[in-house]
């Protein structure tokens, strides 16, 4: 009997790495609620008897609120950095060492995985996308955070009323920072697989949809199984797209080799 050959299976992104990711994304948010929580009590307290009778109360809140916003401009910034390198490289590491895992489990054979020009500048993007997400963060919650002051100061609401918007606020940035991680962490194994494995001489996949997803895409449900060129992705939805880009997508691929899973 002809034994089966063992296919080359596709690399998932690692739990782990999107689990540590979030969790300092988490804090941080954390960190910045309790921060405007205090401030706005205090300054809430002083002019609460002036609300929405005089202009000068309004006015000064949103002054120091446009201070408070620039201190944690430069929080998210300043830590934005940090996450973001370490988080890619994470990514690259345990993606990395799942490919050479299993590549030598298909093959028998030890694979080296350098660095090239080509995933240097897959790290660059994906450190700078990363960036501009995190501190996206802290610019859309503080938008959100000056629109309720602002409503509650004309409306002339009590403290608890705007304590409670700002609550309900924060766990709408902390839903949002959880989908960044997420999604960052399918992106990040996705890109960098691409060129890892394009360093390797890999050109094709086979589209994995994986079936997690609560509502699939039906383009990727279709995909399933077809290959692709790893260059360019598979053209759905009037776009290329590579398995894991577009948000809450797990899908991945099985990478093709000649003789082994071709």
């Amino acid at each position: 009997m002809r034994s089966r050959k063992p296919k080359l299976r596709g690399v998932r992104p690692n739990l782990g790495v999107e689990q540590s990711y979030r969790a300092k994304l988490d804090d941080l948010v954390r960190e910045m609620q309790r921060s405007y929580l205090y401030w706005l009590r205090a300054r809430y307290r002083e002019n609460e008897d002036r609300i929405a009778m005089d202009d000068s109360p309004t006015s000064s809140l949103i002054a120091e609120l446009a201070g408070l916003s620039r201190q944690w401009k430069r929080m998210f910034a300043k830590r934005a950095s940090q996450f973001a390198k370490e988080f890619v490289s994470s990514v690259d590491r345990h993606s990395t060492y799942a490919l050479k895992k299993e590549a030598a489990r298909a093959t028998g054979l030890s694979v080296s995985v350098k660095d090239t020009l080509s995933s240097n500048n897959v790290m660059q993007a994906l450190i700078k996308d990363n960036v501009s997400l995190i501190k996206s963060i802290q610019s859309e919650y503080h938008a959100q955070v000056e629109g309720i002051v602002l409503r509650s100061v004309s409306s002339g609401r009590d403290l608890k009323s705007l304590t409670d918007s700002l609550q309900e606020r924060y766990g709408i940035t902390r839903r949002r920072a959880k989908l960044i991680a997420n999604d960052q962490n399918n992106k990040a194994t996705s890109n960098l697989m691409r060129v890892r494995q394009a360093d390797l001489g890999i050109t094709q996949g086979r589209w994995m949809h994986t079936g997690g997803g609560k509502e699939p895409r039906p383009s990727h449900v279709h995909a399933d199984g077809k290959l692709f060129d790893l260059s360019k992705g598979m053209y759905l939805d009037g776009k290329w797209t590579m398995p894991g880009e577009e948000i809450n997508c797990g899908c991945t691929w099985e990478p093709i080799i000649e003789g082994v899973n071709d």
